[in-house]
């Protein structure tokens, strides 16, 4: 009767391992599969989730910019729109009646 290598338990055929032995080296390779299939999804939430909070930052700082600049031309809108208007309804017709037209 032989005896395995590693346990020291029967061993059937010409092994030099028993099937027991062989069970556990195949449930470790398993585990160790699984680990580095958990250590690759985790790393890849994690670059998913900094992607996205660094989207989300540059998102919200270019609409604070867009704001900005919505805000700066509508007051530029209005003050040129006081200008326009005054020139529309006091000074043209001043000119106008300046230079004798109706």
């Amino acid at each position: 009767m032989q005896r395995c290598n590693d346990c020291a338990h029967d061993v059937m055929d010409n092994d030099s391992i028993c099937m027991a032995c062989r069970m556990a080296e195949w449930q470790d390779q398993q585990e160790q599969t699984r680990q580095a299939s958990e250590k690759a999804y985790a790393l890849q939430a994690h670059r998913t989730a900094y992607l996205s909070r660094n989207r989300a930052i540059r998102d919200s700082i270019r609409a604070g910019v867009i704001c900005a600049v919505s805000v700066l031309l509508l007051l530029g809108m209005i003050a040129a729109a006081k200008d326009a208007l005054r020139y529309e309804w006091e000074t043209k017709p001043a000119l106008l009646r300046a230079q004798g037209v109706r």
